[in-house]
Parts: structure tokens; C-alpha cells; sequence
């Protein structure tokens, strides 16, 4: 049994999913387990009430102590473990959280295992996708990491922690996930996991990205030492997804005139549903798109994101605040003004986010706020809201968001006509885009800032 997961493992890390997939299938086969080629969607629903069900009954003190003594069953559950991770790539969610369920019901009925804070967290994410039960599922993926200390996991720390990370992780500070990532990317590579290492990896590339947590250039220079790093383990599987995000971090920077290089991220069919780049791509299309001020592509792509997000994962709601900041824009410039009800939609879902998730969404929610109260006219609330978003942002060290508060707050000072405080807030930008690194955006604000000093008055 170890000899056959090790090759599930190398499969997996050369991105063969397909073949890790049919080695776990089949031992698991022989184990005498069912295997089905494809399952109902309600009744995988059915099958996680009755998980979580089991869970809140099971899960004490008693059921800790219960340790699993049977050899076999302790690998049939790491076999269903690293089925659902293989069947991620290119099977539907329905058999990934069947595949989840299994392993995480075995531990249930026989007692705690190495293997259990696996699968926990892996139910932690699958409860993630639909949103409905958040704490539920950080409750579980805290649980897992919990019982990973009682065992001493030394060997599994840095599967465990992308794993929490990446379920659960963006209801916590971003910047306290991308150190974590960092401690184990270097854990996963010393240790010989590198497959885990590179999921770390574009794990914490990603929520750099979004938290800003990170210098662009020298984000760049990770991506590409993370690149190279590829090339020299021969592993495929995140290399896409790597790609992805370095072509954002080169248009943020210049629009890739002296950053990009030749190998590009690749689509693939869209219409399939095993694709999960599909997902990937959309939101870095809406990131770019809205950082670089096309609005309609921003829009164009988020739609499609929606259609293809879980609502609990991380990506859902970045997307929404910036579907969210490119729609009032248009509604400033009067297109469209039956878009205002869907902006009230998406304050009020952020109103729910911020409840779970308050150092990452506070100043997003403020930020919207304060753009929709400007649109009406009431002047109080919208300078309220400015200066709580770029305070919130500040507090949270999301440089770029904080720049971007005082642009929207210096575009709507500008237009109500107050000179000073729209200069204010313009420099404010200037300066926490410089320190980003975006050259696109510092580009941007000094042309508003010319603005000024062609009237005579050297502000800067």
C-alpha cells in the first residue's frame, strides 16, 4: 500500500491527475471499496448533511482518544484523501466531495488517525464552495489543524497548512496566510514534497496579489524564481495557474512593455467542466481589467467569474467588490442606472462577508459605501466612508487598496470641486501606488496631478 500512494503521489506531482487518479481508484477497488464513474448532485448534497451531521455528533473527547487501529483503513482514508485532490483537476465537485465524505465518515465510525486532519480540511473546503455555512467550516479546518499538532504531523505540516489555507485562509488577515505559505513552501521543498511546495507557492503568490503584501517587481522575481523551480522538479501541475498570475503582476506593473515573457498561461476548452483553469483565468482577466481601467472587460469577466466561482471561495468576493467599484463607475456616467440596485445587492452580501472575515473585507465594503453615497448626492456620509476605507485599508496593509481609496475619495473631492482635499488625497494615491509599484497607476494619478500644476499651482 505505501509503494502504490507513492506512485499516486509522482503521478500527481508530474501532473498525470488522470493516472494518480486510476491508481487510487484501483487499489481502493481491491480494498473492496465502491468507486462510481459519476454521482447524482443531490445525492452528494445528502451525503454532506449526513458528514456534518455525524460530525457534530462524534466529535469529543472520547471519539480523540479513539485512535484507529486498523493498518488498512488508515490507507483506505489516504487513499480517498489523495483521490479527491487527483479528481480536483478533472472531475466535477460532486465526485471530489463524495471521494471527501468517505474518507471523513471512515474516521468518524473508527477513531482518529494520521490521516483525519486531511481530510477534515478537505471538508472544510468543500463546505467552503457553497457559502451557506462559513463558520461551520472554519470551525472544522481549525479542528484539523488541532488534531495535526496532537499527532506531531511534522511530515504533513505543509499539506495541512495550503490546505487550510486555501479553504479557509481568507477568512483570516491575508498577510498572516502568505507567511505562513512562505515557512511552508521552504518545509514542503526541504522535505521533498514539492508538489505541495509549488501549491504553497501559488497560494501565496495569489494572495499577494491581492493583499498587496508584496513589492510588484519584486512579487515578479518570485514568480519567476518559482518558475525555474518548476523547470527544475519537472512539475506541471501549478505551472498554468503560475503563469496566470505573472502575467497580472506584469500588466500591474507596466502592461507587460519590459516585464513579460514568452510562455503564456493556456485556456483551454472552456465548455469543459473539469477545466478549473477556466475559473483562474477569469478572475486575473478581472483584475487586470479593472486596475487597468477597462471597465466593460472588467464586467465581461467577472460575469463569467460568478459563473464559475463557488460563493465561499476567497476569489468570489474580490470579484464582487471590483464587478461592484466598475459598475458605479459606469453609474457616474449615467449608462446605466437600473445597475444601481445590483450595487446595493453587492454592499449587502459584503455586509455578510465582513462578519467572517473583517481585516480583509472591511475596507472594500467602506469603499463601495462611500462611492454609492457620493452617487446620491449626501456628502457627509460619502467623506465618512473615503476616510474609513483608506483607515481600514491602511490597518490592514493593503497598500494597493488604500491607494485606491484615495483616488476614488480625490476623484469625487475633485468633482464636487474642492481643490485641496482632492489634491490631498490624489498625492496620498500617488505615494501608496509608487509603493506598490504599479507604474501603470503611479502613471495615472500623476496625470491628475498635472492636472493642478497646469493651473498654475505646484503641489507637488
Amino acid at each position: 500500500l505505501p509503494s502504490y500512494f507513492v506512485l499516486s503521489q509522482l503521478f500527481q506531482a508530474q501532473g498525470k491527475v488522470v493516472d494518480a487518479y486510476g491508481t487510487c481508484s484501483s487499489i481502493l477497488t481491491q480494498l473492496g471499496e465502491t468507486i462510481p464513474d459519476s454521482i447524482d448532485p443531490e445525492v452528494v448534497r445528502a451525503m454532506i448533511s449526513e458528514t456534518l451531521r455525524k460530525y457534530d455528533e462524534v466529535y469529543c473527547d472520547d471519539w480523540l482518544g479513539k485512535k484507529m487501529e486498523d493498518y488498512t483503513l488508515r490507507y483506505v482514508i489516504r487513499f480517498y484523501g489523495q483521490m479527491a485532490t487527483s479528481a480536483f483537476f478533472f472531475k466535477v465537485p460532486n465526485i471530489v466531495a463524495y471521494f471527501v465524505c468517505k474518507g471523513t465518515q471512515l474516521s468518524l465510525e473508527n477513531g482518529v488517525c494520521q490521516h483525519t486532519p486531511l481530510v477534515f480540511l478537505q471538508l472544510s473546503s468543500i463546505i467552503m464552495r457553497s457559502g451557506n455555512n462559513i463558520a461551520c467550516a472554519h470551525r472544522i479546518a481549525k479542528d484539523a489543524v488541532a488534531l495535526s499538532e496532537r499527532f506531531n504531523l511534522s511530515d504533513q505540516m505543509a499539506q495541512l497548512s495550503f490546505l487550510f489555507t486555501n479553504a479557509v485562509g481568507h477568512l483570516e488577515w491575508f498577510h498572516a496566510g502568505v507567511q505562513r505559505l512562505r515557512v511552508c513552501f521552504d518545509s514542503a521543498l526541504s522535505s521533498g514534497n514539492a508538489e505541495i511546495g509549488f501549491f504553497c507557492a501559488l497560494q501565496l503568490v495569489i494572495f499577494s496579489i491581492l493583499s498587496g503584501e508584496k513589492e510588484l517587481t519584486s512579487l515578479l522575481k518570485d514568480i519567476d524564481y518559482y518558475l525555474h523551480l518548476l523547470e527544475t522538479y519537472k512539475s506541471e501541475v501549478s505551472k498554468n495557474f503560475l503563469l496566470s498570475s505573472r502575467e497580472t503582476v506584469s500588466m500591474l506593473i507596466d502592461k507587460g512593455e519590459a516585464t513579460s515573457i514568452e510562455a503564456k498561461e493556456y485556456l483551454g476548452d472552456v465548455t469543459d467542466p473539469g477545466n478549473k483553469f477556466v475559473a483562474t483565468f477569469y478572475c486575473q482577466q478581472v483584475l487586470r481589467n479593472f486596475w487597468l481601467g477597462y471597465g466593460e472587460r472588467c464586467r465581461h469577466f467577472a460575469k463569467k467569474g460568478f459563473a464559475r466561482i463557488p460563493q465561499g471561495r476567497y476569489f468570489f468576493h474580490i470579484i464582487k467588490f471590483y464587478y461592484g467599484l466598475s459598475l458605479l463607475e459606469m453609474l457616474k456616467k449615467k449608462l446605466n442606472s437600473a445597475r444601481q440596485k445590483e450595487v446595493e445587492e453587492i454592499i449587502e452580501s459584503m455586509k455578510v462577508a465582513v462578519k467572517h472575515a473583517d481585516s480583509n473585507i472591511r475596507n472594500k465594503l467602506e469603499l463601495l459605501q462611500a462611492e454609492l453615497h457620493g452617487l446620491g448626492a449626501r456628502h457627509n456620509e460619502a467623506v465618512a466612508l473615503y476616510n474609513a476605507a483608506i483607515a481600514s485599508a491602511k490597518k490592514s496593509k493593503f497598500i494597493h487598496e488604500q491607494g485606491l481609496a484615495c483616488e476614488r475619495a480625490g476623484l469625487y473631492y475633485k468633482k464636487m470641486g474642492c481643490t485641496r482635499d482632492a489634491l490631498v488625497h490624489f498625492q496620498q494615491a500617488h505615494a501608496c501606488y509608487k509603493e506598490w509599484g504599479s507604474n501603470v497607476k503611479v502613471g495615472a494619478i500623476q496625470r491628475e496631478l498635472d492636472g493642478f500644476n497646469s493651473i498654475g499651482t505646484n503641489f507637488i
